[in-house]
């Protein structure tokens, strides 16, 4: 039994997603990396079910990518993260990075782009780190 590690590179698709409403009516271009370890015996057995299919993965990746507009690339990422997770339980650990190609800055920009990993912080719910927010902004206060 190993650990194995997929990356699925330079995924390209088109979406609606961002903060302005001409980048929702528009579209714009967007890039997703994707790298997942998995415990498994596939090396052993060179067979399919035995692997995290990676062609299975992509799928999810590209429903996220194609649904729901959102204006947060954290969003994509942590959806990414989250269906990903939820579909396939072997994963071990996971990190995506969104890019959003000449995005809207007052100056030349390839591409902004959010990283996250899992796991990690992934699964603190918002509203804590809202109060973590809060207190730290109460205590530069007081200084």
């Amino acid at each position: 039994m190993c650990i194995y590690t997929i990356c699925l590179e330079n995924m390209q698709f088109v979406g609606f997603h961002g903060c302005r409403e001409d980048e929702k009516i528009k579209g714009n271009v967007f890039t997703v990396d994707f790298e997942a370890s998995y415990r498994g015996i596939a090396g052993e057995t060179d067979d399919l079910e035995d692997a995290l299919n990676y062609g299975a993965v992509y799928r999810v990746i590209a429903s996220v990518m194609r649904g729901e507009r959102v204006n947060l690339l954290e969003t994509l990422v942590h959806r990414i993260l989250s269906e990903v997770q939820g579909a396939f339980p072997q994963v071990l650990s996971m990190k995506v990075t969104v890019s959003k190609h000449n995005p809207p800055v007052d100056g030349p920009c390839m591409r902004s782009s959010v990283s996250a990993v899992w796991p990690g912080s992934f699964g603190e719910p918002a509203e804590g780190m809202r109060q973590q927010a809060g207190q730290m902004q109460q205590a530069g206060e007081k200084e």
